[in-house]
């Protein structure tokens, strides 16, 4: 079932007219529903714009036939319904639940009352009426973001949450008010917990979980309210899926790509071959962290607590006797594990190449962890296009690895790079040759030669067509901006405010309209002096048809890449004295001498070309 332009982050099944025929229903990153026949792998339908971001969840409806339940880091959750008519599928909005003020992580109906009840990185746990949509009760029992809800009977609820505990609460039906009755810490020594199955077993109840600990965890809650452990089984990799199946059976969907089922039935348990295999390879994943001093990173349970500043910062935690790097999301209001710092030095999987740093990423592919190796003075912008040309990633990742690579190791790069700029690159490492014999085993810390010069291996994306008409970095293009226009005035404090509150979101998220007025400030930051170019060209990209020039030159690099993949900014920026600003802005990365951060703007803009029917036609030109 191929046919999402984002990552499957979500996936359900159920059964339509009166459980004669079964469909599957994805979410991805792309933002988009979809539903199959898991027969022929057909596309029934697609629901693009489903939701403003990423579908985290999607749970079929356990009342009412024919419907599921979406929920999206976009805060809200929906509630659809699917209609077959002469083998057409169409699927219809029924209800949306809005209230939360964090991503949505999980969503759950119950089987005989009208309640949905939504888990939550905004730390609550929400009660919703099917019917009206309202909201009936916020809880907040859990003290870090809500990954997993289970419907117990007898009302019964069971929750999991990053905070590493699990709660078991009873549904007050008359109040509809959530109890907590019992807590269970530590399940998995303190890592985050991904995801919660349960199930009734006599009196007691059976619970299920995994996380980035790469165990599975069976804990037994007796009928007092007292926890037992149960069992755990390590995998190769970080468990985002755990399900009890009808049979009793537990499927574990983990980070290496693999589905396992595990029974307690000894008739279908497999060979002791296999078993061996199984347990060589998870127990192989363990990371060697020698030479790295864990003691002088701050502790997870305390660091993580704290939300971070702004969108992609990063975060060196100590856990145990292991460090992790984190990484904080704003639109899912919660730090994101990237990866395990490994040690120093170390080999890569391919070769036997040695690095003078290695870290374990999870570049996010549903596979095992990647290592990414850095050498001392390197171009970070390099090693990050070497990893992601190695793994055959998309090249939506470069800002993000080489970004990491500086917050990480950035006072062993080339001092102009790591206190560079790495918005606007402005006092940014430029690559350069060093003549250095070539019998020296001396390193003089300049640096890797251009990037022309440079036999570097590249891996085509097959992919598809790539954007890059939004931005994560809202806070960090209206810093370089408030920078800028003190040192050369164009807007006063009431337009720059404009610009902040409305016209930024609107170019950040590729959605909404902008008036003549905000057209008019937008020209003035495009059009400025050239010394003020470079920061602004990327939101031109944005800005392209809405703008109307009044200034010479372009001002910002990532505002001109999110203006010309506007219909009306697009338009504007080809208006304005036949094209010139495209023209200024192709020829600055296609000079000789540019860096490679240059390089990779001016690329994106090239890009972003594409995107409106004029521009495109221009550009074919």
């Amino acid at each position: 079932m191929i046919g999402h332009k984002g990552y499957v982050s979500a996936c359900a099944g159920g059964f339509l007219d009166n459980q004669s025929s079964i469909v599957v229903v994805t979410g991805s990153t792309d933002k988009s529903i979809r539903v199959w026949n898991p027969h022929s792998g057909q596309m029934l339908l697609s629901s693009d714009g489903a939701h403003e971001n990423t579908i985290s969840a999607l749970q079929w409806d356990d009342l009412i036939p024919d419907q599921f339940l979406s929920a999206s880091w976009d805060h809200n959750a929906a509630l659809w319904k699917l209609t077959q008519i002469e083998g057409a599928t169409s699927m219809a909005l029924v209800r949306r639940f809005c209230g939360h003020t964090g991503a949505v992580w999980t969503i759950v109906t119950m089987k005989d009352k009208p309640w949905v009840l939504t888990g939550s990185a905004d730390l609550s746990i929400r009660m919703w009426d099917r019917y009206s949509g309202a909201c009936l009760t916020t809880n907040a029992v859990h003290k870090g973001p809500v990954r997993g809800l289970v419907v117990l009977p007898r009302l019964y609820l069971a929750s999991a949450s990053n905070d590493g505990t699990m709660l078991i609460s009873i549904i007050n039906q008359e109040s509809a008010q959530i109890q907590k009755v019992a807590e269970i810490r530590d399940v998995h020594l303190g890592h985050f917990i991904y995801t919660l199955s349960g199930k009734k077993e006599g009196n007691d109840y059976l619970m299920a979980s995994g996380g980035e600990d790469r165990r599975l965890v069976l804990t037994r809650i007796l009928n007092s309210g007292v926890d037992e452990f149960a069992q755990e089984i390590l995998h190769p990799g970080t468990i985002w899926s755990v399900m009890y199946l009808p049979d009793g059976d537990i499927a574990t969907a983990c980070s290496d790509g693999t589905i396992r089922l595990f029974s307690t039935q000894r008739e279908r348990l497999s060979s002791e071959q296999e078993k061996s295999e199984f347990e060589s390879l998870a127990s192989s994943q363990n990371i060697s962290q020698d030479k790295v001093d864990v003691s002088k990173f701050e502790n997870a349970a305390i660091a993580l607590q704290e939300p971070g500043s702004k969108d992609g910062e990063q975060r060196v935690v100590r856990r145990g006797d292991s460090a992790e790097v984190h990484r904080w999301s704003a639109s899912s209001s919660m730090w994101e594990k990237v990866g395990d710092v490994v040690g120093n030095p170390a080999m890569t999987p391919k070769g036997n190449v040695s690095y003078d740093w290695t870290f374990d990423v999870d570049a996010g592919n549903g596979r095992e962890m990647k290592k990414l190796g850095y050498n001392r003075g390197e171009d970070p912008y390099i090693a990050a296009q070497r990893f992601i040309d190695e793994n055959q990633l998309s090249p939506e990742f470069l800002d993000q690895i080489s970004e990491f690579l500086i917050q990480q190791v950035g006072e062993h790069m080339p001092r102009a790079l790591s206190s560079g700029d790495t918005l606007t690159g402005a006092s940014r490492y430029v690559p350069r040759t060093t003549n250095i014999p070539a019998n020296s085993s001396e390193v003089h810390g300049l640096g890797p030669a251009p990037i022309r010069d440079q036999n570097l291996p590249h891996v085509p994306w097959k992919g598809g067509f790539i954007s890059f008409s939004h931005s994560d970095q809202s806070s960090r293009i209206m810093g370089k901006i408030t920078q800028l226009n003190q040192d050369s005035p164009s807007l006063s404090e009431a337009e720059l405010s404009d610009f902040e509150k409305k016209i930024l979101p609107v170019l950040s998220q590729g959605q909404g309209q902008l008036s003549a007025h905000q057209h008019e400030i937008l020209a003035c930051l495009l059009f400025k002096p050239t010394q003020l170019s470079f920061p602004l060209i990327d939101i031109g990209t944005l800005l392209f048809h809405s703008v109307v020039p009044c200034r010479s030159d372009i001002f910002f690099f990532p505002v001109a890449r999110l203006y010309v993949a506007r219909q009306d900014g697009s338009c504007a920026l080809l208006d304005y004295d036949n094209g010139v600003i495209i023209q200024r802005v192709i020829g600055e990365f296609k000079r000789s001498d540019a860096s490679l951060a240059t390089v990779i703007l001016g690329l994106r803009f090239l890009c972003n070309l594409f995107v409106t029917p004029r521009a495109r036609e221009a550009a074919r030109k």
